[in-house]
C-alpha cells in the first residue's frame, strides 16, 4: 500500500472538527442528459492521487480492536465519500475492494475519500455474521423499525438489547455525523444486487452499471412506515447524503472483487481520478 503520510491515532470524537469541511454502458446520449460525468480537476499528480494521506482509529470493538478508516484524496475537498467494507464477518469480499482502492487507485482532487475495510473487526476474526456480543451490526441502528427486526439473542439477524447497543455502531454513528458524506456505499454478499433507494436513483443506477448488479428492493421486515434499522436506512433517514447497500454474488471472482468493483465504486460515487 502507497505509504501513509500522516498518521493520526484517536478517536473520532476527538477529531470531528477536523474532519469536518464545508459540505455494460447505456447510450452515450442518455448518460449525459440524465447523469452528466463532472469534470475532474487533476489538481495534483498521479502519485499523489494514489496516496493514502490519513490513518485514524475511530473507535474500538467489543474484544478492543481498532476500527480504522483511511483517507484518499483532497481533505479540502467539498465532495465527500465513504466506502465501507464490511459490516459482517463473514462477507469477506467487501474488504479486498476497499484494499483493492486503498493500495492501486487514484482519487482526484475534487473528492474526499474515507475508506472503512471494517466496521466488525471481531466478526472477521471470527468469521461470524455478527459481532462479539451476537449482535447483527447491521439491525442495530437506532431507527423507528428497531422494534420490528429480530428479538431472538442467538440468532443471525439479532438487533441487540437495544437501539445502538454495540459499540461498533455507535463508532460509525460518530464518523459518519462528522464526515456527512454525500455517498456511502456500504459493501455486503451474497445477495447479487443493489439496494433500491427513491432518494438518489441516479447514485443508484450509476452502482447497478458500473458494477453490473440488478436493482432490487433489500428488506429487513419492518413495518409500514417505519424506517430500516440498518446503516443504510438510518443514514438516508437523518443526513442529506445517500447511502446504498451493495450486495455482492456469494462468490465473486478475484478479478471483479479487486479490479471491476474497485474502479467502478470510485466511478459511481465520483471519486475517481
Amino acid at each position: 500500500m502507497t505509504e501513509v503520510r500522516r498518521t493520526r491515532r484517536a478517536a473520532v470524537a476527538a477529531v470531528a472538527l477536523a474532519l469536518l469541511v464545508p459540505l455494460a454502458t447505456p447510450s452515450s446520449a442518455a448518460v449525459l442528459v440524465t447523469d452528466p460525468v463532472p469534470d475532474r480537476s487533476h489538481a495534483y499528480d498521479a502519485e499523489r492521487a494514489r496516496a493514502v494521506i490519513d490513518e485514524v482509529v475511530l473507535g474500538r470493538s467489543v474484544r478492543g480492536r481498532p476500527i480504522v478508516a483511511y483517507r484518499k484524496g483532497n481533505p479540502e475537498a467539498r465532495h465527500h465519500v465513504v466506502l465501507l467494507g464490511q459490516m459482517h464477518g463473514d462477507e469477506p469480499a467487501g474488504p479486498r475492494t476497499v484494499r483493492a482502492v486503498l493500495d492501486r487507485l487514484r482519487v482526484d482532487s475534487d473528492t474526499d475519500l474515507w475508506l472503512v475495510p471494517t466496521m466488525n473487526p471481531d466478526g472477521a476474526a471470527r468469521g461470524t455474521r455478527t459481532n462479539a456480543r451476537g449482535v447483527d451490526l447491521n439491525r442495530n441502528w437506532p431507527t423507528s423499525g428497531w422494534r420490528d427486526a429480530d428479538r431472538r439473542p442467538g440468532s443471525r439477524s439479532y438487533r441487540g438489547p437495544r437501539p445502538a447497543s454495540e459499540p461498533e455502531t455507535r463508532v460509525m454513528m460518530r464518523f459518519l455525523r462528522a464526515v456527512r458524506p454525500a455517498y456511502v456505499a456500504s459493501v455486503h454478499q451474497p445477495l447479487r444486487a443493489i439496494g433500491r433507494d427513491d432518494k438518489d436513483r441516479r447514485f443508484v443506477r450509476r452502482l447497478a452499471r458500473e458494477l453490473d448488479l440488478p436493482v432490487r428492493h433489500l428488506s429487513v421486515g419492518t413495518g409500514s412506515g417505519r424506517v430500516s434499522p440498518t446503516l443504510t436506512g438510518w443514514y438516508n433517514d437523518t443526513h442529506r447524503g445517500t447511502a446504498v447497500t451493495v450486495e455482492y454474488a456469494a462468490r465473486p471472482g478475484a478479478t471483479y472483487v479487486t479490479r471491476t468493483a474497485p474502479a467502478g465504486l470510485l466511478r459511481a460515487t465520483r471519486a475517481d481520478w
